[in-house]
């Protein structure tokens, strides 16, 4: 059987970049592994293709499966949309011996580790808040008041992130070193 990983940090700590890169260290070592994808309630934006980014379902259907404890973990955000990672999808690849990574939030995390004890938790936090707040900015993609949500966001989950047993800062320019360091926490379990 797989591990399960489970991958959490605030907004701009760069764990999409960590784990795209530590998706290639798996590959290098010809290891087997399986990025999860969430469900969702939302509509497809343009492009995204069901089954590959998302798997979109109703709403009516995602509370359908929550009766039914189809989700190993899952949240209904500020947009009203609900997310979560169905069992089946992660079992699937688990009882193949793929390593199965999930790029959740704390609060998800808290979930897994209440259904799946043996799950890895991995926190991928920025050098300083300072330094997240100008990844922020330097995204040019937020206005100035998501990026004050984001902060507070990201300032309550620092300081939850002791959760979890491992947590790697993701310095500026060293995203390798960062995935490296994860990739030996994964092995090493």
């Amino acid at each position: 059987m797989g591990k399960l990983i489970v991958i959490s940090g605030p907004s701009g700590a760069g764990k999409g970049t960590v784990v795209q890169a530590l998706l290639e260290l798996y590959k290098t070592n010809n290891s087997k592994v399986h990025l999860s994808i969430s469900a969702t309630s939302r509509i497809p934006r343009v492009g995204e293709v069901d089954g590959v980014n998302y798997y979109f379902i109703s709403e009516s259907e995602f509370l359908e499966k929550i009766k039914e404890g189809a989700f190993l973990e899952y949240n209904q955000y500020g947009t009203g949309k609900y997310y979560g990672t169905l069992k089946s999808h992660v079992f699937e690849y688990l009882d193949k011996d793929y390593d199965v990574i999930l790029e959740i939030d704390i609060n998800g995390y808290k979930q897994v580790i209440s259904n799946y004890p043996d799950a890895v938790g991995i926190f991928i936090a920025p050098p300083s808040l300072e330094v997240l707040e100008q990844r922020l900015r330097d995204r040019g993609t937020e206005t100035e008041e998501n990026i004050k949500k984001r902060l507070e966001t990201a300032k309550s989950e620092m300081e939850n992130k002791e959760i979890y047993p491992h947590i790697i800062i993701n310095e500026d320019g060293k995203v390798l070193d960062a995935a490296v360091e994860v990739y030996n926490i994964i092995k090493d379990k």
